[in-house]
């Protein structure tokens, strides 16, 4: 499966209410899911968790990013007193088949961009807020107004509020796909820096991490998430990969761990971490955000 990685900054916030997931689909392929949560406290710190994992596994069943938020929105919208007591939270999911197609659909303003082997940044997704719709209608948009957005998940919404947008990528290989938090991308582009060279080089990362941090010394006051995911070339041959689960039981390497949702890309002997004896003389990692050890460790093909 193509290497990953996810990075994430707290920022000046209270809570860190972005979360990541990402779930293999049945045909090797994979669904990566990015929520922003709206506020900033524990209640919407573990209701966007959850719906990130929901996102990721219905999306990941489905191959239909755009059908999985919708369901996601329908499951929410069926709770009695959802519109008075549910958070929200802005999403953008993406998912990958045997094929080289890339599905990617969206709610809200996190976003999707793919970096093409020569270098050309492309953004997939349109923002759900009033910014793009003050610009849509050719008028100089307030800056508050990127602060508002038109569609998410649960908050409240209601008719197209609910519906989310979507596109496709008929060729995926050899690019680079990057998902973002307005905390992430906006101090980038604020600050007119040159988001394809801070995204391009290295490994995901070593760009992921290098993102959020670069959006905090860009002044950056929200939390900042971004996930990074390099598409092998068309005929590349798959790697294998080991995979190491921790206390939580998932994958650090590839699906990340839900008791932070930190994804880890780094395998032993980065990191290394006092672990019981059966595991002393294995190879293992840990999730850096929570500091879980394995629980158990597996060898498949990626």
């Amino acid at each position: 499966m193509p290497p990953h990685a996810t990075a994430q900054q707290i920022g000046p916030r209270s809570h860190q209410c972005d979360a990541t997931a990402t779930r293999a689909t049945d045909d090797g392929g994979r669904a990566y899911v990015l929520l922003d949560g709206i506020g900033s406290s524990d209640t919407v710190r573990a209701w966007t968790r959850a719906q990130a994992r929901r996102l990721a596994d219905l999306t990941a069943r489905s191959l239909q990013p755009h059908e999985a938020i919708t369901q996601v929105q329908e499951e929410i919208t069926a709770q009695p007193g959802w519109q008075a007591s549910a958070p929200g939270a802005c999403a953008v999911a993406a998912v990958t088949g045997p094929d080289q197609l890339l599905r990617v659909a969206w709610i809200g303003d996190c976003r999707a961009y793919l970096l093409s082997p020569d270098g050309r940044l492309q953004r997939l997704t349109a923002d759900h807020n009033q910014r793009a719709q003050f610009e849509a209608a050719g008028f100089p948009s307030p800056r508050w107004a990127r602060n508002i957005v038109t569609r998410c998940l649960g908050h409240g919404a209601a008719g197209e509020a609910l519906t989310p947008d979507w596109t496709a990528v008929h060729d995926r290989s050899g690019s680079r796909l990057l998902l973002a938090s307005d905390g992430c991308y906006e101090p980038i582009e604020d600050a007119a820096h040159n988001l394809a060279a801070a995204l391009g080089g290295g490994d995901p990362a070593d760009r992921a991490e290098h993102l959020v941090r670069l959006a905090l010394r860009l002044g950056g006051t929200d939390n900042a998430t971004c996930m990074v995911v390099d598409f092998p070339p068309a005929g590349a041959p798959a790697a294998s990969t080991s995979r190491v689960h921790c206390a939580h039981g998932s994958v650090l390497m590839q699906d990340g761990c839900p008791g932070c949702d930190a994804a880890e890309e780094t395998p032993h002997p980065a990191d290394p971490v006092r672990v019981h004896p059966v595991w002393a003389r294995r190879a293992l990692t840990r999730c850096r955000t929570c500091g879980q050890p394995p629980g158990r460790r597996i060898h498949r093909a990626a």
